[in-house]
């Protein structure tokens, strides 16, 4: 005979009858484990105890819903239809508040609420003010509560019993009703702590998760005023759901509004003790990309359970025209396992859009919404320290859309994994990824997202696109992005049907019209090259170099060949950032040379040049050194100071 065995003989029991009584074997068998023996402990009776009396009936009542046993399941629900108002009783054993050494964040990790079905509120739940210890590691609820006519759902969760561990620089929830207790791990595996877990552990678990749950029962005449059906209830006039999502989920949906419309947006998700969310949704306009709605602290409430489920519900007015809904998950905390305790509303973990009527149901239609149509650029699947590069030539104006994903850096404000453009003839950027324009892109809180029009004249561009040294496509060292498979960057023509003829293959322009060159400068450089200019010409100086504290330490010059007198020179203070680290300084600026020969100069230190970096790079690293090209723009020209003899270069 075991507990559970000698237990049910107990409950079964009627009234009147003889006592139950058992002898010395059969008790020891109920107490004592087989090959081993163990002492009956008193927090063992009152736990037994306890889900005696749990389980017994109020006179005249009868029982109409259980949800019991957590062993093996996260969650049970159960709905009820009431037909007029009732009383029901729930009878409920759970744990929580100071109690038990499996205590959740937020103080509890098994209890039961109801809702209403159409509304989604919480209507009750176990709580301080209702609750009692049941023993030291339990707590019992039993409460009467009163129904309207409507449709109600009943809920109790156990999501914890779990833990956080490191394997491959990523943090997994591990939850050992899926996995054995500490299964696969190792001594080496920081998060490991031999004999620290008792033997005990699962056997424990086994017990008191079998034992959690809640019993509906309703009085006997209300009986037949109360059904149960299969929660959550059907939603009315939804245009478009994603619930119940789980781990990783990327939902992408486009949406046409043939007439101006309102939706109902209900969405549930995840945000980070530090504001960031890491479950949630969006909406952009298809053809521009503005955003028209996101889940964000500031129009987001508690949504119930753990501190960082996240609930909006509103209305949105969309305008005729076409639009792509969003919905996004990161790696852990979902309905396919909670790490804290879920929302009051868990299977509706996702985003439900809705009208308030069938006849404005028929105002929006869905549509496959294909993402990366029309690219012209792709650089995806970026790794570290890479620095790639790729062009496109446009032969009349274009919008473009200009899809990107990249790392923030240590300050935040900076990117350390980041695109931008390049105009091919004067390299000047034209679109410049940055934190301003970017959004959060799930996972880690370091990961964004550009998604944005960009209007380019003809010409010929460079797309460039560079990381750091670390998290990067494969080479995580925090949650990756939720679409982590373009982690780089995409160009592609923008709108529904653009003309594609108007792209061709690169042409580098950087060539035409230069005059001379010296770039991919070393350590250690002292080069020059000798160059002639016919009659008086605007030249465009396009240099990079190293600069720090006012004093330039890679830079370029030029000289007169006939006087040996320096016409122009690179100095700290006409430099400004040039991409990577701090002492990278760049020029792009055009000046007037007359007729006559010339030098073109540059030196470099010992340390931080190209392909030697001991820092980050700068942007356009190929182009360390310094550039002359002839400039036939109509951009005004700096000032020119007044003719004086110019003192001699001090080039150490």
């Amino acid at each position: 005979m075991n507990v559970w065995v000698w237990m049910r003989r107990i409950k079964e029991t009627k009234p009147g009858s003889a006592p139950l009584s058992c002898n010395k074997a059969e008790f020891m068998s109920v107490v004592g484990r087989t090959g081993r023996t163990r002492e009956f402990s008193l927090k063992h009776i009152s736990l037994f105890l306890t889900i005696l009396l749990a389980g017994s009936l109020h006179a005249g009542e009868k029982k109409v819903a259980s949800l019991r046993d957590f062993r093996s399941e996260e969650l049970k629900t159960i709905g009820l239809k009431v037909a007029k108002s009732v009383k029901i009783r729930l009878n409920a054993l759970g744990a929580g508040g100071d109690s038990g050494w499996m205590l959740g964040e937020d103080g509890i990790f098994a209890a039961a609420w109801v809702i209403n079905a159409k509304t989604r509120a919480v209507v009750w739940e176990m709580d301080a003010g209702n609750t009692r210890k049941a023993d030291d590691e339990n707590i019992t609820c039993d409460e009467r509560v009163s129904l309207r006519q409507g449709e109600y759902e009943v809920y109790f969760s156990v999501p914890i019993f779990s833990y956080r561990t490191w394997k491959s620089h990523i943090i997994l929830n591990i939850d050992h009703r899926r996995e054995k207790l500490f299964e696969g791990e190792g001594e080496d595996d920081p998060w490991y702590l031999k004999g620290w877990w008792n033997d005990d552990i699962p056997d424990i678990w086994e017990e008191r998760a079998k034992a959690w749950g809640v019993d509906v029962y309703v009085d006997d005449q209300d009986l037949s005023s109360v059904e149960t059906f299969s929660a959550p209830l059907k939603q009315k006039n939804v245009v478009f759901a994603a619930s119940g999502l789980g781990d990783r989920a990327f939902i992408r949906q486009g949406i046409t509004v043939t007439n101006p419309v309102s939706v109902n947006i209900y969405a549930l998700g995840e945000q980070q003790k530090e504001g960031e969310p890491v479950d949630f949704g969006w909406i952009l306009e298809a053809d521009t990309r503005t955003p028209v709605w996101e889940m964000a602290t500031r129009n987001t409430s508690h949504a119930g359970g753990a501190d960082k489920n996240r609930m909006f519900t509103g209305s949105l007015r969309l305008k005729k025209g076409k639009y792509v809904l969003y919905y996004i998950t990161d790696d852990s905390h979902s309905t396919e396992d909670w790490n804290s305790f879920p929302p009051f509303d868990p299977l509706n973990w996702g985003i439900t859009v809705s009208t308030n009527s069938s006849e404005e149901t028929q105002n929006i239609e869905l549509y496959k919404y294909e993402e990366l149509a029309n690219a012209i650029v792709t650089i995806v699947g970026v790794g570290d320290e890479e620095h790639r590069q790729e062009g496109f030539t446009l032969k009349e104006p274009a919008r473009l859309r200009v899809y990107a994903f990249g790392e923030r850096g240590h300050s935040r404000r900076q990117l350390a994994d980041y695109a931008f453009i390049t105009d091919s003839r004067t390299r000047e950027k034209v679109w410049v990824m940055d934190v301003d324009h970017s959004r959060q892109a799930g996972g880690d809180s370091k990961n964004v997202v550009v998604d944005e029009v960009i209007n380019l004249p003809a010409g010929s561009y460079l797309v460039t696109y560079t990381t750091d040294d670390s998290h990067s496509y494969g080479e995580w060292n925090a949650a990756a992005p939720y679409d982590e498979d373009h982690y780089g960057v995409t160009v592609m023509l923008a709108g529904e049907n653009p003309k594609k003829s108007i792209v061709a293959p690169y042409k580098d322009e950087r060539h035409e019209g230069m005059i001379e060159q010296i770039v991919t400068a070393r350590n250690n450089a002292d080069e020059q090259k000798k160059f002639t200019i016919d009659r008086p010409t605007r030249v465009r100086v396009y240099a990079i170099g190293e600069g720090q504290k006012r004093s330039m330490y890679d830079f370029g010059w030029i000289e007169s060949a006939a006087k040996g007198v320096t016409v122009w020179e690179m100095t700290y203070g006409m430099t400004f950032p040039a991409g990577g680290a701090r002492k990278n300084r760049m020029v792009n600026t055009t000046i007037m040379l007359e007729k006559g020969e010339y030098y073109l100069r540059y030196q470099s230190d010992d340390s931080h040049s190209y392909g030697d970096w001991n820092e980050d790079p700068p942007d356009d690293q190929q182009f360390w050194g310094i550039t002359l090209y002839k400039d036939d723009s109509d951009t005004p020209l700096p000032p020119v100071p007044p003719e004086a003899p110019l003192p001699p270069p001090d080039h150490r």
